[in-house]
């Protein structure tokens, strides 16, 4: 994914540590918690509707396989 404009604007907000892990494996396959964050809020940014199906593939296989080796 390419970055055309450079990112200078912080957003902060607060999670609790359950929230926090919770997106931390949604985000699995993702390039970075940021990234997945940022598509999930806004979209895919370079118009790319499969990049965002991967992404979200990926973190659905990763969920899975850690919902199976709890069993």
């Amino acid at each position: 994914m390419a970055v055309n404009k450079p990112r200078n604007r912080v957003l902060i907000f607060r999670l609790t540590q359950d929230e926090y892990e919770a997106l931390q494996s949604a985000s699995s396959g993702a390039r970075s918690l940021s990234e997945y964050v940022r598509t999930r809020i806004l979209g895919p940014q370079d118009g790319s509707k499969i990049d965002e199906q991967l992404t979200e593939l990926k973190s659905t296989v990763a969920r899975l396989a850690e919902m199976l080796e709890k069993n």
